[in-house]
C-alpha cells in the first residue's frame, strides 16, 4: 500500500542569502503596492461624493487625501 502526505508549514522557513533577500524585497513591494492601491481607491471613492455628503461625514475636499492616507497607511507620524 502506498502512502503519501503533504506537510505544509504554517510559516515557510526563511530563505538564506541572495534569494531570501529578493523574496523579502518582493514581499515588501507587494505590501507597499497594496497600500498604494487602497489609498488611490479611497481618494477616488471620496472624490466622487458631492460636497453635501462629505459635509455630513465631517469632511471637506481638502481633507480627502489626508483621510485616504490615514486609511491606507495608518496614522501620520
Amino acid at each position: 500500500m502506498a502512502y503519501t502526505s503533504d506537510l505544509r508549514l504554517a510559516q515557510p522557513r526563511a530563505q538564506a542569502g541572495f534569494v531570501g533577500k529578493l523574496l523579502a524585497i518582493k514581499a515588501d513591494l507587494s505590501a507597499r503596492y497594496a497600500q498604494y492601491r487602497a489609498f488611490r481607491a479611497t481618494v477616488n471613492d471620496l472624490a466622487i461624493l458631492p460636497d453635501s455628503v462629505l459635509a455630513d461625514m465631517g469632511l471637506n475636499r481638502s481633507q480627502i487625501r489626508s483621510v485616504a492616507y490615514q486609511h491606507a497607511y495608518g496614522a501620520q507620524k
